[in-house]
């Protein structure tokens, strides 16, 4: 949407990111404010925080910058993408397992607040020095695209799916588009109910409800969850035959 510049503040020797983002149109950039404005009060550990707005006039145009925080280190900003091909392409289950906890964590508060940003690419989320995931310009590509007439409830849900194809691939190396391998065939001594979480998660026609609900499934949490049967199948039964369970 915008470019990146590093920006660095003499004042307090503090490192920035500032987003450009070029309009020819007094309308595109009113609605650019109009956007930034209602997306101030998301504040959440694993959403990149909006710190200023502002304007400019020069000769070619009028622009706008956006500044966030730097998350990177000297090396420069370090994608989720970029992280995976540092690691080899693959990520540990507990790795695969942080990251879709806070992801998901992000989404849920998100949606809570009415906010949404739709399918997650790994290039839109940041990693910081200590490991800690942000996901950058939460919302505002939605949000300058205009509502659209798709309800927010699916476009919650394809971004809860978005979340689950990141974890496929992050732990298998591999698309999750179809036709997909199971994970088991491809991780040694894999857990087994990862398959079930994914091929719940991934169902185009079903999936998650919430990404409360996505988070409540994965392996690593111990509490059970409610899961309404649909009017195409219950998502429940689908983990007792993934599982192979009764």
């Amino acid at each position: 949407m915008a470019e990146r510049w590093l920006a660095f503040n003499e004042r307090d020797e503090s490192t920035h990111v500032g987003h450009r983002f070029r309009a020819g149109q007094d309308r595109d950039i009113r609605r650019l404010v109009e956007s930034v404005e209602r997306l101030a009060p998301l504040t959440h550990p694993h959403i990149l925080p909006v710190e200023f707005f502002t304007l400019e006039k020069p000769s070619g145009g009028d622009s706008a910058w956006i500044v966030t925080p730097y998350t990177g280190s000297l090396d420069g900003l370090v994608t989720l993408s970029a992280l995976l091909v540092d690691k080899g392409g693959q990520m540990s289950p507990p790795e695969t397992e942080r990251t879709l906890i806070q992801l998901l964590e992000a989404a849920e508060y998100a949606h809570a607040q009415g906010f949404q940003h739709g399918p997650i690419a790994m290039d839109e989320v940041q990693v910081d020095r200590r490991g800690s995931l942000s996901v950058e310009l939460y919302g505002l590509r939605r949000l300058l695209g205009g509502a659209g007439t798709v309800p927010p409830s699916e476009i919650c849900r394809d971004e809860v799916r978005s979340i689950v194809g990141i974890g496929y691939t992050l732990l298998t190396g591999l698309s999750a588009e179809e036709p997909r391998i199971r994970a088991d065939r491809l991780v040694p001594k894999l857990d087994r109910r990862w398959d079930a979480w994914f091929e719940v998660g991934l169902d185009a026609t079903a999936g998650f409800l919430s990404a409360g609900e996505a988070l409540s499934a994965l392996p690593c949490m111990q509490r059970e969850i409610e899961i309404k049967p649909g009017p195409v199948r219950s998502m429940l039964g689908t983990f007792r035959r993934v599982l192979g369970a009764p």
